[in-house]
């Protein structure tokens, strides 16, 4: 039992560590093929939905990073609420607001539960951490 709580805390500890880069690469790469390259070739999932979800574990890490300089605490993470009002925003502003003022934009249903899966994977990875016995334990948003 304490091999497996080692690989599944080894495997939490490289996930909240490499997410950010590699979402980064990954919302890069899907952009420069559609933008540039054969867009057909990427599956339509990829394609429609995949960087709706990297993009709010972006954003929020960016954010996350400046309220930590603004507020010189290099262990604050971020609650729930701002978390989902961002989320909110952002499912507001490209999935109703845009589609109607330009027609590039479509509003879609799966872009905003993409959005809102983003955003939980956000506050699971940054609101977890390990406590002094090496369990892993909720973060409760320095409360």
């Amino acid at each position: 039992m304490k091999l497996q709580h080692n690989i599944i805390s080894g495997g939490l500890y490289w996930v909240q560590r490499w997410y950010f880069p590699l979402f980064c690469v990954v919302g890069a790469g899907v952009y420069a093929i559609q933008r540039w390259g054969d867009g057909g070739v990427l599956p339509r999932w990829v394609a429609h939905y995949l960087n709706d979800f990297l993009c709010m574990p972006i954003v929020l890490f960016i954010d996350r990073f400046v309220v930590r300089i603004l507020k010189s605490d290099k262990q604050l993470n971020l609650p729930v609420i701002p978390i989902l009002s961002l989320t909110c925003f952002y499912a507001l502003y490209f999935e109703a607001y845009l589609p109607g003022i330009n027609d590039r934009y479509t509003a879609d249903p799966m872009d905003v539960l993409m959005y809102f899966m983003g955003a939980a994977f956000f506050y699971l990875m940054e609101n977890v951490i390990k406590s002094s016995n090496g369990i892993k334990v909720m973060y409760d948003g320095g409360r």
